[in-house]
């Protein structure tokens, strides 16, 4: 294969990493990289990545930067606004079919098709879009990231106390790389097309778990503490979280209480030929996040 190989998201950790590796394994001209601020990702430009305009908002922007790319990863939108992201992937996957895109690798979610968490249908109607489009296509339904841990942890480290409505809940974090490896892998490799890959780490791992990794890294004490969903949802307002985040985090954590994602696999290992990150392994490479500021 020497098709052109395109990016969305180009700017975010996941993106950038797929670049990245990709400039490992193929030419900067066979990689085009998209993202809605371009600015940010001016230093892969001066390596010789082809930089363009990736915002779903502007399908008609978008499907010019997408032309003569052949393989493209769709880098799922982070806008949680209900019904914002299988809008904006509609029309994502409409400018890769009109741009003559022949294959999409979607960064999916555990058990889309049966996840009970509220912004996981998106995934589930994003992939059901793809499986309409004609076009070629690879799922990869990435767990948690093991990296989310450190979105709780500041308040944890500094109460001593990492307070979430996941209940006795597992999770089959996965570090962010291994889900960079994997969609390198897929967009090298033409037999993963039509295929569906659970993405998880090697472990499935409760919250008191984590939170006694988060004391080992930090050196500060961490205990794991389950409480309500309406008292998280207070404790989240009282933050100053808009109602949607909020819905939408409290959907995720009773989902994690209820077993939606307690999976793990072996696709990691499989795919890429490496062995998942542990979560400890993952946010030992983040452990300056988990020291005290100054």
């Amino acid at each position: 294969m020497a098709g052109i190989i395109g990016v969305t998201g180009a700017s975010g950790h996941l993106g950038r990493r797929v670049v990245e590796l990709l400039l490992e394994n193929v030419s900067a001209e066979r990689i085009r990289a998209l993202t809605r601020h371009p600015e940010k990702i001016a230093d892969l430009a001066e390596r010789g990545v082809s930089v363009g305009a990736g915002d779903f908002a502007r399908p008609d922007e978008l499907a010019r930067a997408l032309e003569s790319v052949e393989r493209l990863l769709l880098v799922s939108t982070d806008d949680l606004h209900p019904g914002a992201r299988v809008r904006l992937h509609r029309q994502a996957i409409e400018a890769a079919r009109k741009a003559g895109v022949r294959y999409v690798a979607y960064t999916s979610a555990t058990r889309a098709d049966t996840n009970p968490v509220s912004f996981m249908r998106d995934h589930a109607e994003t992939e059901a879009a793809l499986r309409e489009s004609g076009l070629a296509w690879t799922f990869l339904r990435n767990n948690l990231y093991a990296e989310t841990l450190l979105m709780v942890a500041p308040v944890a480290l500094q109460t001593g106390v990492l307070q979430l409505p996941a209940g006795d809940g597992r999770v089959g974090f996965v570090a962010r790389e291994d889900c960079a490896r994997m969609a390198v892998a897929v967009l090298l490799d033409p037999a993963h097309e039509g295929k569906i890959y659970e993405v998880t780490g090697p472990e499935a791992l409760g919250y008191a778990e984590a939170a006694a990794i988060l004391s080992e890294l930090s050196g500060r004490s961490v205990r794991y503490e389950p409480v309500s969903p309406e008292a998280y949802r207070q404790a989240m307002a009282a933050a100053g979280l808009p109602d949607f985040v909020v819905d939408a985090m409290t959907s995720m954590y009773q989902g994690v209480a209820r077993g939606a994602f307690d999976l793990v696999t072996s696709a990691v290992q499989e795919v890429t030929g490496r062995a998942p990150l542990t979560v400890r392994q993952a946010l030992e490479a983040q452990r300056a996040a988990l020291q005290p500021a100054g």
